[in-house]
């Protein structure tokens, strides 16, 4: 079986599940998923019983919630959420469930993974709550215009925290489920032990408690699940998934740390498990017997009303900063196949094409050179020395891949554009 996670471009996941022999636990079935950690070899019966039963088993060691309880559950359309939502319903079939997503206006992406999570929303018979920032008058986009131009998944993560604890007010929710698996958790850690940020391994925990009273609790029903196994879920399940990256995800130091991690597991298997224990156990009852000491003042927002340190939120400052930008000044980030032609004749551009090799040597625009986007990360420097000197145009079938490159480009300092519509558009003019 082949797994193919972000098809489309940045993001990109290929794995091939081959028999492996008898399953651990049945003795019947063929398996296919080696769980090195629990020395373990399943199939895919009963590795998704394993699955939902480790989420279940999380719920209730951490009690997350109770059995009259409503529990909201953030949807993204990555495989993380996706496997939480379809495992949680699994798990606990009478519990009053919502979904929430946020339409973040991402061009070629938000709307995109809006359809995936309607499809599994119907699928599994729970009720869904959109919330659309274009709505609000700004998008996700929008944020290219400001300072955090280059910290677009800060941004966005509080932006979408804020909401979502608007959204579960709004149902009457007592607690908000996110998708956050044992790698985000322990990569976090580390990257904030590096960093000092003692206060921010705190809130960690597989559940937080509201800062003001009324609002719900965070849990973290994936705290135990290592990533790659939230891929197998949903691919063995055929769940509906995004199909590529998002176009601001960032070159971060974390996913150096992931990539450390997984080096480290093929000698320890069980070294995520380890350090997060080791994390939770030992390391944040030291932070919070600090933090009983100096407690900080949490007062309501005066815009929004959620919890702040100060009288106007982080959420509702950078949307207040954007809007005075964005009043003023729009940042272009496509040009049409006419706009192109117009640049070349003035010269100092470079096509780019991210499309596979194979569709490049088929067809493709004249001139143009050649990095498919699952290669960007590891190929961007190739583009360097037009960073200072050249505007560049990339392009794929749709445009979609391509303004995730594009997106990428934007933050390590190049004049780059999308190509509106992809190459489809220019074959069909």
């Amino acid at each position: 079986m082949f797994i193919n996670y972000g098809k489309c471009g940045i993001g990109k996941i290929n794995l091939e599940l081959k028999i492996i022999g008898k399953c651990s636990r049945c003795r019947r079935g063929n398996a296919i998923i080696n769980l090195r950690y629990a020395k373990q070899r399943l199939c895919k019966d009963c590795f998704n019983e394993f699955f939902v039963n480790r989420v279940r088993k999380t719920v209730e060691r951490f009690r997350m919630f109770k059995p009259d309880e409503r529990v909201a559950v953030a949807v993204s359309g990555g495989k993380d959420s996706v496997a939480l939502l379809h495992a949680l319903k699994l798990a606990f079939p009478k519990q009053d469930i919502y979904a929430f997503y946020i339409n973040l206006g991402i061009k070629y992406y938000s709307d995109h993974l809006e359809r995936k999570v309607i499809e599994l929303s119907e699928n599994l018979k729970v009720p869904l709550e959109i919330y659309d920032l274009r709505d609000e008058g700004y998008t996700i986009d929008d944020f290219m215009l400001t300072k955090y131009g280059k910290k677009m998944c800060s941004v966005c993560g509080t932006i979408k925290r804020n909401i979502f604890t608007k959204l579960a007010m709004k149902v009457k929710a007592d607690a908000v489920a996110t998708g956050h698996n044992l790698d985000d958790t322990v990569s976090t850690m580390l990257s904030l032990f590096f960093a000092g940020d003692f206060e921010g391994i705190a809130r960690l925990k597989p559940v937080l408690k509201p800062l003001i009273k009324g609002q719900p609790r965070k849990i973290k029903p994936l705290i135990m699940t290592p990533e790659i196994e939230d891929l197998y879920y949903v691919a063995l399940n055929d769940l509906p998934v995004q199909e590529c990256g998002c176009p601001h995800g960032e070159f971060t130091p974390i996913k150096g740390i992931k990539r450390y991690l997984d080096m480290m597991e093929e000698e320890q298997p069980d070294i995520k498990f380890r350090l997060f224990s080791v994390f939770r156990k030992k390391f944040v009852p030291l932070v919070d017997r600090s933090r009983e000491e100096i407690q900080e003042k949490v007062v309501e927002c005066k815009i929004c009303g959620m919890p702040s340190s100060n009288e106007i939120c982080s959420k509702c400052r950078r949307v207040m900063e954007l809007m005075e930008i964005k009043s003023g000044k729009e940042m272009k980030f496509e040009v049409s196949f006419e706009e192109v032609e117009s640049m070349l004749r003035e010269g100092n551009v470079i096509l780019l094409d991210v499309r596979d090799k194979k569709e490049y040597d088929v067809y493709t625009l004249e001139g143009a050179i050649n990095i498919p986007a699952d290669e960007i990360e590891r190929r961007w420097r190739e583009l360097r020395k037009y960073r200072k000197t050249h505007k560049i145009v990339v392009f794929c079938n749709s445009g979609r891949a391509s303004y995730a490159v594009t997106m990428k480009l934007r933050n390590l300092g190049f004049k780059s554009y999308n190509l509106k519509g992809g190459i489809l558009s220019v074959q069909s003019s």
